[in-house]
């Protein structure tokens, strides 16, 4: 089974669970689709798109569960995409992201094991 994961900041993932459903930031709003990474690009998804940014959420899912497109992106990967608003019933785990005192984000154990 494929695990697939969204970084939410603090105030989406809020405004989420009071919707039952993840629409997307404003990036994915603006993309047209909800960025998702695989536990591999997970790092370079939180440098590059999170960096100095706290209070960080990272949603688990099945990537079987959902009807994600699997697109060439950074560096010539495939990453998933999702094309709909993302129910949160199909969130099978929730993370905060911690920072450490270098300002590296701390991605947990299990997720890394997937």
């Amino acid at each position: 089974m494929i695990k697939v994961f969204k970084v939410c900041e603090k105030d989406e993932w809020e405004e989420a669970k009071d919707r039952d459903f993840f629409k997307g930031s404003k990036n994915d709003q603006s993309d047209g689709f909800i960025h998702l990474s695989t536990s591999e690009q997970l790092k370079g998804t939180l440098e590059k798109y999170f960096k100095l940014k706290s209070y960080l959420y990272l949603l688990e899912m099945n990537a079987n569960d959902l009807e994600i497109v699997w697109e060439e992106s950074r560096n010539k990967q495939l990453f998933p995409h999702l094309y709909k608003p993302l129910p949160l019933n199909m969130v099978t785990q929730v993370y905060k992201i911690f920072m450490d005192d270098k300002g590296k984000h701390i991605i947990p154990e299990q997720v890394l094991k997937n």
